[in-house]
Formats: structure tokens, sequence, C-alpha cells
């Protein structure tokens, strides 16, 4: 997760500068606090004592700020800065307003910076560290007196309330950020697949055009060499019976007969034409074709590569089988690209002991939980139909579906 500055950073451009300008107002502020006390007598010698040190270690501070701001290994500096924090704070104690002000400027610099988790981690921190200032102490050889309890409770609750807020406004923030990525990234996948449809529906079409062409042709020639040579038989041989009627009667009778039996031919012939043509048409694709195609185009509409392994699985698994198995890879493939934002996935299919296993795994960015929306759900109804099972894997690494189908079934 990116830390709440690089996410305003790519959405606002005057984010940083205005940061940067606020950190420093923050200690600008503090050094004029420190300037312009009028410390009491028994304050005196602490304040004149530890003037230049605190003027060395706000310049400090402001230095570490402008570091954190620019620098992208920032652990190391916020530890830094939580100790400039304490250096600062200490001989004053929890109870000086420049103490509280450099509090909050550390808590909202921890916000900025750091991913969620690691934030949480620092300010905790940065808070044991402060109500730690409040217990009495000695600096320069100067007694510091306690912070009274009252003080240091009000503190505590104001500065709890605070990070609480930071926080909550970090993860909002984050969230909306995670949302916007996802819409730019659907919105970027249809209008890939608006394009990649146009283009299949125009291959269609020229295919289907070129398809009527080729069967119209074919249709030709088949009628030519059958029916058209058999019906150009029997034309002559009537022509030639009409001419034999008068003159000739037994002879016209066996030009007839013969134009029966050549017109029963024809019809035979006719009729295995029909019988061959229609064996020949082209057939659905089913099986392991249905799964090629679909990981072709689905690869083709959206990106993705995608990686198909078939092992020793068979052409087809018959027709209720071969509907399962399609419907598992398209679910897992959408799945990987709705949820997932999967750049990769694979394919694996497997059969061990009359049973096919089948695996369709991704890289993309998973889920802690896995909730059986209508997708899911509809993949366990259609799996249970046939007796087999499935199972869902999702972690950092990605989301895998495993479903193990019986073989028995094939039609």
């Amino acid at each position: 997760m990116k830390s709440l500055s690089d996410l305003q950073t790519t959405r606002r451009p005057f984010f940083r500068a205005a940061v940067a300008i606020s950190m420093l107002l923050l200690y600008l502020i503090a050094f004029l606090l420190f300037v312009s006390r009028r410390p009491l007598p028994v304050e005196y010698q602490l304040i004149r004592r530890y003037g230049w040190h605190f003027r060395l270690l706000l310049v400090a501070a402001a230095a570490n700020s402008m570091l954190l701001f620019f620098s992208t290994s920032r652990d190391l500096l916020t530890l830094f800065r939580i100790a400039l924090f304490f250096l600062i704070a200490y001989p004053l104690g929890l109870g000086d307003e420049i103490s509280v002000l450099m509090l909050f400027s550390l808590l909202t610099e921890i916000a900025l910076y750091h991913p969620f988790r690691n934030a949480v981690i620092y300010m905790l921190l940065s808070l044991l560290v402060a109500l730690g200032l409040g217990r009495a102490g000695s600096a320069f050889y100067l007694a510091r007196a306690a912070t009274p309890m009252q003080s240091r409770l009000f503190i505590a609750i104001i500065a709890f309330l605070y990070t609480s807020s930071l926080l909550t406004a970090r993860w909002a923030i984050s969230t909306e950020s995670s949302l916007v990525g996802k819409v730019r990234h659907l919105n970027s996948v249809i209008d890939r697949l608006s394009e990649a449809n146009l283009d299949f529906q125009r291959y269609v079409h020229s295919v289907e055009y070129s398809a009527v062409n080729s069967e119209r042709r074919r249709l030709s020639r088949e009628i030519h060499d059958s029916v058209g040579y058999s019906l150009t038989n029997i034309l002559m041989t009537l022509e030639a019976a009409k001419d034999l009627m008068e003159s000739n009667g037994v002879k016209a009778r066996d030009a007839l007969d013969r134009s029966i039996t050549e017109a029963r031919s024809c019809l035979e012939e006719t009729r295995r034409t029909m019988r061959r043509i229609r064996s020949e048409e082209l057939r659905e694709t089913v099986g392991l074709q249905a799964i090629a195609h679909l990981t072709r185009s689905f690869s083709e509409g959206t990106g993705m590569h995608i990686s198909v392994e078939y092992g020793n699985a068979p052409e087809s698994l018959g027709a209720k089988l071969d509907l399962v198995l399609f419907r598992i890879v398209q679910e897992g493939l959408t799945n990987a690209f709705r949820h997932g934002m999967a750049s990769q996935v694979r394919i694996t299919l497997w059969v061990e002991e009359g049973m096919l296993l089948v695996t369709v795994s991704d890289n993309g960015k998973g889920s802690e939980e896995v909730v059986d929306g209508l997708g899911l759900s509809g993949m366990r109804e259609r799996v249970k139909g046939v007796g087999g099972s499935v199972d869902f894997h999702s972690g950092p690494d990605g989301f895998r579906v495993r479903s193990i189908l019986p073989l028995e079934q094939k039609e």
C-alpha cells in the first residue's frame, strides 16, 4: 500500500509543495514560541542553557522533515525524527506548548509518509515517547518538574483522538484511491474489449460471407457432378424414346424403362449427396477446442497472458462435463480479470484415477477472505451437480480455483 503523500501526489501536483511549506511553518512557529517566551525565574537558567541546543535540534528536525519528504526509504529517517522530538521536548516537558506542537507535527508526518500498517506502529511509538516526557527528570544539571497528571491525561486523550482521525483519513483516502484505480482499469479494459468486439464482429461477418460463398460453390459442384449428369441422361433418353414412339414401340418402351431406372438412381444419388453434405457441416466447438477458443479470445480482449496445460485430458468429456469444464475456466478467467486485476493466468488439466483435476490460478492481488458471490456459488452448484468438488484459495500471490470432476459420466 502506498503512503498518503504518494497517493495525493499522483492526484494533485501542488500537494508536495503544500506539505513542505506547512511543515516549515510549524517549525517557524515553534521557534517563535521559544524566543518570545517570558520564563519564570526558576526556568531562566534552563532556557538560557538550552537555547542554542534548541535552535540546532530544530534545524536538524526541519532538515530531517525535508529528507523524509523527498526520500523513498523513510524508516530510519522516521526513527531519527522521533529521537529528535525526544531531544527537543525533554528539557521542556510534556506540558510545554512547543512539545505538544512538535508531537502533533511528528504524528502528521508519520501519517503522510508511511503505509497504514507502518504508520500505526510509528504513531504508537511516538505516543509512548511523549508519555515518558511527563515524568520528572533533569536537563543540563537542572531539575525538571513532572507534568501534572491532569495535563498528561488531557494531552494523551487529545493525541489519541488526533492519531485516530489521521489514521481514519489515511484509510479513507487509500480506499478511495484504490477504487479509482479499479475504475480506471475497468474503463481501460472495457475500451479494449469494445474494440476487440468490433473487430471480432467484422471478422465474423467476413468469415460468414466467405463461408456462404464457399458453400454455394461446393453445392453447385455437387449438384453438377451428380444430379446434373443424371438429369442430362434422362432428358436425352426421353427425347430418343419420343422419336422411336411411332417407328419402333419396343425400343421406345426400353428407353422409357431406362429413363425410369436413371431417375430412381438420380433420386438415390441426390439423397446420398444431401446426407454427405449434412455430415460434413461444421460442428460447434466442444471440449478442449472450446477451452482453446475461450482462452484465446479472452487473452486478445483483456491483454492477460493465459497459459493452458492440457496434460492427458481427452478431447471431449461428454456434453455435460464439457459444459461444466467450460464454465469453471470461464468464471476463473472472469474473477482474475474483474476482482484480482491479474496479468497472468495458468490453467492445468490432468486425468488421474478416473478423475479430471482442473486448476485455474492467477497472479492477482487476492484477498484475506473468499466470499462466494453469484459466480463462485454457481460454479459450486454446477460441479456438485456432476458429483465433483471445488475449492478456492486466495492469498498474497493470487487466487486459485481447484476442481475435481469424475469422468464416469462421459457420454
